[in-house]
């Protein structure tokens, strides 16, 4: 049997970009290319950017598995 790894999102409205590349198991280089074409919502605060988990969700369930 395989052990499986789950984890639980903090309830955060957003993540650090590279955090939540390593979360989902996503090369940095990729991520930061999906952020720039604004494939997945993020926002930049000062010099940092940060993945904005609610909008990402609420996409994720308007999409539907589709």
């Amino acid at each position: 049997m395989t052990d499986i790894q789950i984890i639980q999102l903090p309830p955060i409205p957003i993540m650090h970009w590279r955090k939540f590349a390593e979360v989902v198991g996503l090369d940095e280089g990729v991520l930061r290319g999906m952020c720039e074409k604004d494939y997945i919502p993020s926002i930049v605060l000062g010099k940092h950017r940060f993945i904005n988990l609610v909008k990402l969700t609420q996409l994720c369930l308007e999409k539907g598995g589709n």
